[in-house]
């Protein structure tokens, strides 16, 4: 049962979150959807103190052990009311989650803007790298959830989806530009560059390591921009041409 009471298809560990071999259809697996927007004044202030109840409940207890009741004693609402606004303690986190993002989202790349390049990879690693430290607890809570389900590893790689995206957009313009190793491919460049500031901030505030933000912030910054060849000329000759085919690599399926 899920936690708003729903039957769930029962599934083995080996088998969760991948078609069963010999299966003859697949079964289609979506992010929970956001919850509709309640129409009167009152209702959209009961949804909104119920997610910012679920966000505290979330980071304390973790994923698993957060309790729909006591989200709604935190929200200061009976529990029925809860299913009046939500369906599941997964689309709650969902709603929680898109928050995250939003908040994140100030830290993307603008591939436009008037600033450095450098400049502005320097203002996005350090506006990533607080908003982690500030939900730290959560950002732990999501990467727990991640293992949980396939549903919940979809809505973890959504989370950066938008990230990595304005990163490779950035990137691009600035090859076009002549200021970036032509050579690289963006997406690629993107995912790993953002990779990097990710893990660094999960071993920082989710593991304990001991770093200084300052110093932090200049590494980062000084390998993405070594990285994407921002420290080095380029000639337009080169700018113009597109990276060659990425052959990729093929998973190895686990045992």
């Amino acid at each position: 049962m899920t936690a708003g009471g729903r039957a769930r298809t029962p599934t083995t560990g080996r088998s969760r979150g991948r078609p069963a071999i010999g299966a003859k259809t697949a079964t289609v697996v979506s992010v929970p959807p956001l919850p509709a927007t309640p129409p009167t004044p009152k209702g959209r202030r009961t949804q909104s103190a119920l997610v910012r109840a679920a966000r505290g409940v979330f980071a304390r207890d973790g994923f698993v052990d957060a309790r729909i009741a006591d989200i709604a004693d935190q929200a200061g609402v009976a529990h029925g009311t809860f299913y009046s606004y939500f369906e599941s303690k997964e689309q709650i986190f969902r709603a929680v989650i898109n928050e995250l993002e939003l908040d994140l989202a100030k830290s993307r790349l603008r591939p436009n803007n008037d600033a450095p390049p450098a400049d502005r990879i320097e203002e996005a690693n350090r506006h990533y790298l607080r908003t982690y430290r500030d939900n730290a607890a959560l950002f732990a809570t999501l990467e727990q959830a991640a293992t949980l389900s396939h549903e919940l590893r979809l809505l973890r790689k959504e989370g950066r989806t938008p990230l990595v995206a304005r990163a490779e957009r950035a990137i691009r313009h600035w090859q076009e530009s002549g200021l970036a190793d032509p050579s690289l491919d963006a997406r690629y460049a993107a995912n790993a560059l953002g990779n990097m500031v990710d893990r660094f901030a999960y071993v920082w505030f989710v593991l304990g390591e001991d770093f200084e933000e300052e110093t932090a912030v200049s590494t980062l910054t000084r390998l993405w921009v070594q990285a994407i060849g921002l420290d080095r000329p380029h000639s337009a000759a080169a700018a113009r041409r597109r990276p060659g085919p990425v052959r990729p690599l093929r998973q190895r399926r686990a045992r």
